[in-house]
């Protein structure tokens, strides 16, 4: 490793996986990577849906093929959170499972424009290894990577009557995350190198916590499903849609899964979930009133009566903050209980706060009248989440602290007992 001007550091970049031979590739400039790939992500994306739409158009015969076109490029704008016009219906709900598919399909383009750039801007020593400078190259093609991405984003709202000020943030922060993320992966770089160890355990504490969550809400999805599989069958059947109905309504919750799982989420720490004005479905109550035929809101307890047994479920936001406290307080074995308890307390809470902006991300409306908003009630989520999980970390550090003594530096006598 070297230091190169500027405090920047320069390290050898591994560009290529080991091969027999030297692999053929076209010769393109670094930048022609980062500027043809989130068109061509967009693109391919554009595609599959236009793909699934003509497939309904053809069992269709009233349908028009340009109509059918139109709302595919609608889904792909929705994904960046931009309130779309899908058959007369303000849409702003955003379908988190094809942001994601964009965001995943967009990583090796990105990785492969900062190992281009690696290539041409690099420095090969006598070894034949590749040296550059990551951060700046990791800079550079994410940045570039990010602005074609948010500015496609951006024209193609605006071709469609959908351009708003939040298709321009959405694009911009799904292409920051494709790009950055993609570039970094691309020439090995790790932004957190640098942090103290238990710095860097925070974003992994914070990735635990939320997959901890999810898990729980996949489980009350799941027991959502059964005791409501009637409800959604008959929605299903009263569509009569066949099999390409079928398939079509599969690959739309598909696209909201993730939105459905936070919703679940919000329920299972105790805030509840609103689909439309007035309406409340929690662990106390469940009123609602007329919902559209749409199958996810089959899954709604119309007349079940609420049980004392869906308390329980809160044990999985206890489990998520326990997970972020011990996750943070493991990586400090100097500290006494004391701050083990206080930095399982802050680790909680900000887990419960990034389950709350992962909610509020998949919440949104179905039209501007009674569905204006439908998901997780945000007021309560950011009250629930943080205290919930924020008092399950300080116990689960407290508990750790006590438990583990802590390890003396190399040298100094330990504690007296």
């Amino acid at each position: 490793m070297a230091t190169g001007s500027g405090g920047h550091r320069t390290v050898a970049v591994d560009v290529d996986a080991p091969q027999p031979a030297a692999p053929r590739e076209w010769p393109w400039p670094w930048y022609a990577l980062a500027i043809g790939g989130p068109l061509a992500v967009l693109l391919a994306g554009w595609i599959v849906l236009g793909a699934l739409a003509a497939v309904g158009w053809l069992a269709s015969p009233d349908a028009q093929l340009g109509d059918a076109l139109r709302v595919a490029a609608e889904l792909v704008v929705a994904a960046h959170g931009a309130p779309v016009d899908i058959g007369g219906i303000v849409v702003s709900i955003a379908p988190l499972g094809l942001t994601g598919a964009l965001v995943f399909l967009a990583l090796p383009v990105a990785a492969k424009a900062a190992r281009r750039a690696a290539r041409q801007h690099g420095a090969t020593d006598d070894t034949g290894e590749i040296w550059a400078d990551t951060e700046a190259l990791v800079v550079r093609v994410g940045g570039t990577f990010a602005g074609v991405y948010a500015a496609a984003v951006s024209m193609l709202a605006a071709s469609i009557g959908a351009g708003s000020p939040q298709a321009v943030v959405g694009g911009l922060v799904v292409g920051v995350v494709a790009g950055f993320w993609g570039a970094a992966r691309g020439v090995g770089y790790d932004p957190t190198a640098d942090w103290p160890e238990w710095l860097r355990a925070v974003p992994r504490a914070l990735g635990a916590a939320l997959f901890t969550v999810l898990a729980g809400a996949s489980a009350v999805l799941v027991v959502a499903l059964l005791q409501g599989r009637d409800a959604v069958t008959a929605i299903v059947e009263g569509l009569d849609g066949g099999v390409v109905g079928l398939v079509l309504l599969i690959a739309l919750h598909l696209m909201y899964l993730p939105n459905l799982l936070l919703a679940a989420a919000s329920w299972m720490l105790g805030a509840g979930v609103t689909v439309g004005d007035g309406s409340l479905i929690s662990m106390s109550t469940t009123d609602v009133g007329f919902l559209p035929a749409i199958p996810a809101f089959g899954l709604v307890p119309v007349d079940a009566e609420p049980s004392s047994a869906a308390y329980w479920w809160l044990l999985v936001g206890v489990a998520g903050g326990a997970v972020a406290a011990l996750a943070v307080a493991w990586a400090r074995p100097r500290a006494r209980f004391d701050q083990t308890a206080l930095v399982g307390g802050l680790a909680g809470v900000a887990a419960g706060a990034a389950v709350t902006l992962a909610a509020a991300l998949g919440s949104g409306g179905l039209g501007s009248d009674r569905l204006a908003h439908v998901g997780a009630r945000l007021p309560e989520l950011a009250v629930f989440a943080p205290t919930l999980m924020g008092l399950a970390g300080v116990a689960a550090g407290l508990i750790l602290g006590l438990v583990r003594r802590p390890v003396a530096p190399q040298g100094e006598p330990g504690p007296t007992p």
